[in-house]
């Protein structure tokens, strides 16, 4: 059955980091706009609240954009554990380290993702955003000048009308599959990955901070976490994962143990979760801009992990996006083109430094994984 009806400026589907940044660049941009935000989850939370979530890391850079949001003083009161630099054995079994130190912008941040999930949203109903918890779209029609959302909450139907629509659905990119949009797929790369409890005794000579380290059939992430936590995570595509079968936890940990670095950190440490799979792979929109729409964040392209972009990223696109859709509102019919040229041109130089750094692993040469990648280097130039 379906109740009322309810009239935005603006709707966002997603209230997750790109999704909540938009929502706060546009408000205040434009603090006119009347905003809402509809998410599918209920108030943020994970299936089991009680587990970590993955993707943690943001570099030194993303200070700009949180003072430009206006919401750098509330970060810092999070007190999320700074990140001092990386260490990678990539290309060579040696370990470099690089050090935040010498970065223009100081330090980057381990972050608790729950907590800073729920920082985003507060941040954005500071500005008088309307956020509506589990809420799904169900189905979208434009009429005239405004979009009809039909939603449902609570087993309860609701017809949302809205001038304009904004894609924050992450990878899938559901509101633009519904527009008809392609989702153009550049490799299957997924993360298998595992949380843990660690302890003052097991640190190792790379403390605290990001380490990544191949192998012939992938590479290793582990970061460590607020709360004495740390996660591990194997980077590899899906046909690849399944064959070695490494979501069985004794073939992760025998492949783990294989490692040069990455298999000290878990020493003394205790297992939280077992092996649990993640998609993982460079997607782009076949166009992120229609009648009235733009997709941001993942929603309009998702990077390979080892640029530790993702938050970053959607923080960025987040105003870009937010200038687009006030100026499109304004009338200016050139705003939505422009979005979409600074999207596709980052995603160009994003796909140039991601295939110069993989081009720096030759050490695998019979490797599919990396055989795939030299390959994909080849095409694209």
């Amino acid at each position: 059955m379906t109740s009322k009806k309810l009239t935005y400026d603006v709707c966002i589907i997603g209230g997750g980091v790109a999704g909540c940044a938009t929502a706060i660049a546009l408000k205040n941009k434009a603090p006119f706009l009347s905003v809402a935000i509809l998410e599918r989850a209920s108030n943020m939370l994970p299936n089991d609240a009680s587990l970590p979530r993955i993707g943690e890391t943001i570099p030194p850079q993303a200070s700009q954009q949180l003072q430009q949001l206006g919401i750098w003083d509330s970060f810092l009161k999070c007190n999320f554990q700074q990140s001092y630099g990386t260490s990678a054995s990539w290309g060579s079994s040696e370990l470099y380290h690089n050090e935040y130190m010498y970065s223009t912008y100081g330090y980057g941040w381990h972050l608790d993702r729950l907590t800073f999930d729920r920082f985003m949203i507060k941040e954005a109903k500071k500005k008088g955003v309307s956020i509506q918890f589990k809420t799904s779209v169900l189905s979208s029609k434009k009429k005239s000048e405004f979009w009809y959302l039909k939603t449902n909450s609570n087993q309860k139907q609701t017809i949302i009308k809205s001038l304009f629509v904004i894609d924050a659905t992450g990878k899938k990119a559901a509101f633009s599959c519904l527009q008809q949009v392609t989702k153009i797929k550049e490799d299957r790369m997924v993360g298998i990955y595992r949380f843990y409890n660690i302890t003052n005794s097991n640190k190792t000579d790379l403390g605290t901070g990001t380490c990544v380290e191949t192998d012939p059939y992938g590479w290793w992430y582990s970061a460590t976490l607020p709360n004495e936590k740390l996660v591990i995570a194997y980077m590899t595509d899906a046909d690849i994962a399944n064959k070695m079968q490494i979501r069985r936890t004794h073939i992760f940990d025998k492949h783990l143990f294989k490692t040069n670095y990455t298999r000290y950190r878990t020493e003394n440490s205790t297992n939280l979760i077992e092996p649990q799979i993640v998609a993982a792979h460079t997607q782009f929109l076949s166009s992120s801009v229609g009648n009235s729409w733009l997709a941001v964040g993942d929603a309009a392209s998702s990077y390979d992990p080892i640029s530790s972009l993702g938050i970053f990223k959607s923080l960025t696109m987040s105003q870009f996006a937010a200038y687009a859709t006030v100026d499109f509102l304004k009338g200016d019919l050139s705003a939505l083109p422009k979005y979409q040229y600074i999207i596709t041109l980052d995603y160009k130089g994003y796909l140039k430094k991601r295939q110069e750094y993989y081009a720096q692993e030759q050490r695998y040469p019979n490797s599919s994984f990396w055989e795939r990648r030299q390959r994909l280097q080849t095409i694209t130039n």
